[in-house]
């Protein structure tokens, strides 16, 4: 379906020329005055309309105010004589999208209506996103039905319209970015940017800058200004991982933005203000951080107006099941296949421990779909920590390991839980046949594994 474009100019020649340029393209109205052209935006909303500012009956100021008072989402270009350069700006700070200025260049005025149309098929692509990420993250895909599950549950609800401050605690694995992304986007800021920043993962000398920004010549290399992530989650929620992690004179400017809502950008001394949700996870002992000087106190109340602990998977086995079987259809449909777990694997599944969580029950699913020659996993496909039994000749993986070292050691063992089936360990691996066989060739104790094989494939 073509974008639809207004055209509202009171010189025929004017409508005749725009309408030979855009009949092709767009479905395109012609309004001769200010009157009309209100007329057709209240009645058919255009996406795009090319107002000249000497309109009769109503002006093109008119017409804009007429589309800003009603919040229609057109998107509006003046057209301007010379003479009236000035309103022109004018009407792009009361919300035209451009000016262009007669007499005008063809080309111009088409690449202007392309642009406007971008702008369009930009906001819609962003709407649905948005609606898919509100879809993505309801409380139905958050999966379990434990009491311990529905707990959570009760506490996000709870935070959902307002703007407190939530602390997230648990083990590594058990979902907490999935759980502030709920309340994100079931909360009142959803039409509006989630950021979340892996406070583990961002080198301490960095860490201020990533959040803050910087300013041009703020130090060495700093040869643009950039905006930090508190300035792109405006209006929205940025989402604090691991916050442990933070340096203590990096809490303390953290502490001012929650408590003054501005902050200045590395370099710089620029107040921005800044209205951000603050969402904050850890899997560490805050206060017993707090004890050893690692954490300051005041930023632990601020930041943990709303807890929630998010229990470890063996804490809560009656979602193993629910888990277990939501990860099968969304891997079975990334892959096109049908596998099933039989009962007897469904119960080691069950009996496991899962210290990765809920993390590693996906990951353990995702592979097994992968590797499973036939319909069924069953317990010989499982690894064998899984089965209750220690893998054979496995040896410890330890620091003191050298690189080929650990290599050798992770080789050997998909081998042996892969019943030495070279193909099941390459793929596993996610190497070819070619390279795991090279691997092979450079480490002659495994050699001698390969000669099993035979009787697996």
């Amino acid at each position: 379906m073509p974008y639809t474009l207004l055209i509202a100019d009171d010189e025929i020649g004017i409508r005749e020329l725009l309408n030979e340029l855009f009949k092709d393209d767009y479905s395109v109205r012609i309004a001769e005055d200010g009157e009309k052209a209100i007329r057709i935006l209240q009645q058919e909303t255009p996406d795009v309309a090319l107002i000249d500012i000497r309109l009769p009956k109503k002006t093109g100021i008119q017409v804009l105010h007429a589309i800003q008072e009603s919040q229609l989402p057109t998107v509006p270009i003046i057209i301007t004589a010379d003479r009236d350069v000035n309103t022109a700006i004018t009407a792009m700070k009361t919300g035209a999208f451009d000016y262009v200025v007669k007499p005008f260049e063809n080309e111009k005025i088409v690449n202007l209506v392309k642009n406007a149309t971008e702008k369009i098929y930009l906001q819609k692509k962003v709407k649905e996103l948005s609606t898919e990420l509100t879809r993505e993250y309801t409380f139905d895909n958050i999966i379990g039905s434990s009491k311990e599950m529905q707990s959570v549950y009760k506490q996000i609800k709870n935070v959902l319209d307002n703007d407190a401050t939530v602390l997230i605690s648990g083990e590594s694995g058990t979902g907490k970015e999935l759980i502030a992304r709920a309340v994100h986007y079931n909360g009142k800021r959803k039409d509006f940017s989630f950021v979340p920043v892996d406070c583990a993962s961002i080198p301490e000398t960095l860490i201020e800058s990533e959040l803050f920004g910087y300013e041009k010549g703020a130090y060495t290399g700093a040869m643009t200004k950039k905006i930090g992530k508190f300035e792109l989650a405006n209006h929205g929620t940025i989402f604090l991982d691991e916050i442990g992690n933070l340096r203590l004179d990096v809490q303390a400017k953290l502490l001012r933005i929650i408590q003054e809502k501005e902050f200045s950008r590395v370099g710089g001394n620029e107040k921005i203000k800044v209205d951000v949700r603050i969402i904050s996870a850890t899997n560490a002992n805050l206060e017993q951080l707090i004890t050893e000087l690692k954490f300051r106190e005041d930023l632990y109340y601020r930041l943990n107006v709303v807890p929630i602990l998010l229990p470890p998977l063996r804490e809560r086995k009656d979602d193993i099941q629910s888990l277990t079987q939501f990860f099968l259809n969304r891997y079975n449909k990334k892959y096109k296949k049908e596998t099933k777990m039989t009962k007897d694997s469904m119960k080691l599944f069950m009996e496991f421990k899962w210290p990765g969580n809920v993390r590693e029950l996906e990951n353990t699913i995702q592979r097994l779909i992968l590797t499973c020659e036939g319909d069924s996993i069953g317990p010989s496909d499982l690894p064998g920590d899984m089965k209750g039994m220690k893998k054979p000749g496995t040896g410890t993986l330890n620091k003191a390991m050298t690189l080929d070292d650990a290599e050798k050691f992770f080789i050997k063992n998909t081998l042996i839980q892969n019943n030495y089936n070279i193909s099941k360990t390459a793929k596993v691996l996610g190497v070819t046949r070619k390279t795991l066989h090279n691997k092979l060739d450079k480490y002659p104790e495994l050699k001698k594994l390969e000669q099993k094989k035979e009787a697996s494939e």
